[in-house]
C-alpha cells in the first residue's frame, strides 16, 4: 500500500493499493456514509435534434458517498456504491447512483465521516515499510524461471524447460547465449531491483560469468547466489524453504510467510493439541484466550470478508490485541493453510477443541 497523503482537516487519506491484500484492508476501512474518491469512467448520452442518441464515454473524478460494498473474490476486485455528490467536471451527475471498482495501482482517496482516527492509524500503520523486490533467476541444465519477490508475494514473469540433452553432451557455448539472453529479457521488462541466482553452483556461475561479458549493468545489481538441487520454478519453491537465504532477503513477505506455515506444521505435526484447525476452532480457541498466533490465507479473506465471527478476530488483530498473519497467494504455504480449511493458530497450552469441519 502506497500512503500519498493524510489530511487531518479534510478527514481524508489519499491510497494506492498494491495487492490485493490492500484491498481486503481497504474493503474493512470504509463504511456506509463515507465518501470515495476516483478517477473513473462514466457513459453520456446525448439525444440529436434527429431523435438519434449519441453515446460518449468520459473521464471523470467522481466523490461517492458509500450506501454498500461488495467483493469480487475470483476478479480481486472491490466495489463500493452509492450517491454521486463530487464531480470534477459538470457532467449533472450529482445524486445519481454510480460504483467506483478498485484494484491495484488505482489511487482512492477516502473521507471519513464517522471514525478517522481508526483511518488515520491504519495509514500511519504502512509509513516507513519498505517495499523492497528481489528478482530471482532459478536454472538449471532443464528448467529456467524469474521470478519477481516483493512483500506482494512471487510472480513468474518467465517459465521455460529446455529441450532433454544427453547428458554426456554439454550445451554449446551459442545455444546457451541464446537461452540466457531470453533470460535477461524477462530481468529487464521487470522493475530495476537487486538480483539473486538460484541452483546448483555450476549453473549459477555459468549465468554469472554471461553477465559479466555480456551485461555488466546487470552484474552491477547482483547480490549474490543461492544453492539449490534444481532451478527453474521448482528452485523457487525450494530456495522459500532453505535456511541459507540471506538475511536482508528473509524480511521480503514470501520468505516470511514461508517460514510462519513451516513452523506451524511443526508445532501440529508434534502436537496436534496445540493447535486450532478452521474458523470454528481459532474462534473458540481465541474466546478462551488461548491463542497465540493465527496464520490466515489470502484467498480465504477473500471468500469470507462478511463472516461476524471472522471480522471480530481481525479487529483484534488491528488493535494490537492478537497476532495474526495473513499469508498471500501464489505461495505453497497459503495452499497448505488453505488445505487446512483457510485459517489456523498455535496455541498457548493445549485446549480441548470440537473437531468442527473447517471453515
Amino acid at each position: 500500500m502506497i500512503v500519498e497523503r493524510v489530511d487531518a482537516a479534510k478527514r481524508r487519506i489519499e491510497l494506492i493499493p498494491e495487492s490485493g491484500l490492500d484491498l481486503i484492508n481497504i474493503f474493512r476501512l470504509v463504511k456506509p456514509g463515507d465518501v470515495v474518491y476516483s478517477r473513473t469512467s462514466r457513459e453520456l448520452k446525448k439525444e440529436r435534434a434527429s431523435g438519434k442518441i449519441d453515446s460518449e464515454r468520459v473521464q471523470v473524478i467522481l466523490g461517492v458517498e458509500v450506501e454498500s460494498k461488495a467483493a469480487d473474490p475470483l476478479m480481486k476486485r472491490i466495489r463500493l456504491s452509492g450517491r454521486i455528490v463530487y464531480e470534477s467536471r459538470d457532467l449533472d451527475l450529482i445524486g445519481k447512483h454510480h460504483t467506483i471498482t478498485i484494484y491495484p495501482g488505482v489511487s482512492v482517496k477516502i473521507e471519513s465521516q464517522k471514525d478517522f482516527e481508526r483511518m488515520r492509524s491504519f495509514a500511519e500503520g504502512y509509513r516507513g515499510k519498505g517495499g523492497g523486490t528481489v528478482i530471482c533467476v532459478s536454472l538449471d541444465d532443464e528448467d529456467i524461471a524469474v521470478a519477481e519477490f516483493s512483500n506482494r508475494g512471487v510472480r513468474i514473469a518467465y517459465s521455460k524447460s529446455l529441450p532433454k540433452a544427453d547428458k554426456s553432451i554439454q550445451w554449446g557455448e551459442q545455444e546457451l547465449e541464446q537461452i540466457y539472453d531470453e533470460v535477461v529479457e524477462a530481468i529487464k521488462s521487470l522493475p530495476e531491483a537487486g538480483i539473486l541466482i538460484i541452483g546448483p553452483r555450476i549453473f549459477s556461475e555459468s549465468f554469472t560469468a554471461h553477465l559479466r561479458k555480456r551485461e555488466r549493468d546487470l552484474l552491477k545489481r547482483l547480490m549474490g547466489s543461492l544453492n539449490t538441487s534444481i532451478g527453474g520454478e521448482a528452485g523457487i519453491r525450494e530456495a522459500l524453504k532453505s535456511s541459507e537465504v540471506p538475511e536482508h532477503l528473509r524480511s521480503l513477505k514470501p520468505f516470511r510467510d514461508t517460514l510462519e506455515a513451516e513452523n506451524f506444521i511443526k508445532i501440529m505435526s508434534k502436537d496436534p493439541e496445540r493447535v486450532a484447525i478452521g474458523l470454528d476452532e481459532v474462534y473458540d480457541a481465541w474466546s478462551l484466550g488461548a491463542v497465540e498466533k493465527i496464520l490466515v490465507a489470502e484467498q480465504y479473506l477473500w471468500n469470507n470478508l462478511e463472516n461476524e465471527r471472522l471480522e471480530k478476530i481481525l479487529e483484534q488483530a488491528e488493535k494490537g490485541k492478537l497476532e495474526l498473519h495473513v499469508l498471500v497467494d501464489g505461495l505453497e504455504a497459503s495452499e497448505k493453510i488453505a488445505g487446512l480449511g483457510g485459517i489456523v493458530a498455535s496455541l498457548r497450552y493445549r485446549i480441548p477443541l470440537r473437531r468442527a469441519k473447517a471453515g
